[in-house]
């Protein structure tokens, strides 16, 4: 899973960025560090730890102990934990996290679904057209348009063909949202 990094210091908290797929937006806050080279404080000692999600009700673990339902404000032993928000069966993050003594360790996620939607509309649009989407065929259009669900976010092959015709489109499919194809058969 290919993911960028962002660092910054703000006053004494840092701030981590993450953009992985599925996710928009990311933060880890507080003045615990979250240097995966400088782990947390000694363990056995308490400190805090909030989870804010957008959209809210995403379940929050830490070491595999359920936290609950997001938001989550909770005390927390110390130490380097493993974090995972899931939303509707889907794991869209899992990254560590440190939990300093007396500190609370704020986490903030706009999480969207790693699946988008293709619309396919043909020129003409009262033909029959055969759709496959990286070499699996999905449907015909039947005269009218095919919407393609629940496809993987990012670059897609889609193949169009009516008999006489055939184009081949790479299209960007974007998480959470429905992209329109307008293919010319004639």
């Amino acid at each position: 899973m290919a993911f960028a990094a962002k660092m910054h210091l703000i006053g004494a908290a840092l701030v981590v960025a993450l953009t992985l797929p599925g996710l928009a937006l990311s933060e880890t806050t507080g003045g615990c560090s979250q240097d995966a080279e400088n782990p947390a404080a000694a363990r056995g000692q308490t400190g805090s730890i909030s989870v804010v999600t957008t959209p809210e009700k995403a379940v929050v673990y830490l070491n595999g102990d359920k936290l609950g339902f997001s938001p989550i404000d909770t005390a927390y032993a110390t130490g380097r934990f493993s974090l995972t928000i899931m939303l509707n069966g889907e794991e869209l993050v899992k990254e560590r996290v440190n939990i300093c003594a007396g500190q609370k360790t704020s986490v903030e996620k706009a999480l969207k679904l790693p699946y988008g939607s293709v619309a396919v509309k043909t020129n003409p649009l009262k033909i029959n057209a055969r759709v496959t989407v990286d070499g699996e065929e999905v449907g015909t259009t039947k005269g009218g348009v095919l919407t393609i669900n629940h496809l993987e976010a990012g670059t897609r092959i889609f193949k169009v063909s009516n008999g006489k015709h055939r184009k081949e489109v790479s299209v960007n499919v974007l998480p959470e949202e429905t992209v329109d194809l307008n293919v010319d058969l004639k």
